[in-house]
């Protein structure tokens, strides 16, 4: 009886510690997918300047020098704006 009492209170005991252990995890932080944040927490990319657009290449999509995204998107090079269009890439739409 007395085996099946401390046995008792020992899985009681493990079962408080799990759930206490559980609630004090911080939450996950939370991911946005919108251009602000991520041009926002990415630093410019080395490079660029004066006639170089910088290239979004996933999106397929070049950015203008003075642009919030101009060398801060994920993937992406600079080159001429002219270099762009050959390559097939369109000018990024303007923000307002």
């Amino acid at each position: 009886m007395k085996t099946n009492f401390l046995a008792t209170i020992s899985l009681v005991g493990i079962a408080l510690f799990c759930v206490n252990q559980a609630q004090s995890q911080p939450p996950p932080p939370s991911v946005s997918t919108g251009r602000t944040t991520e041009q926002a927490t990415r630093p410019q990319a080395s490079g660029g300047g004066h006639g170089q657009v910088w290239v979004n290449t996933e999106l397929g999509i070049y950015h203008r020098e003075g642009s919030p995204f101009y060398g801060t998107t994920a993937k992406g090079k600079y080159m001429t704006e002219q270099e762009a269009i050959q390559a097939g890439y369109k000018r990024a739409p303007k923000m307002r």
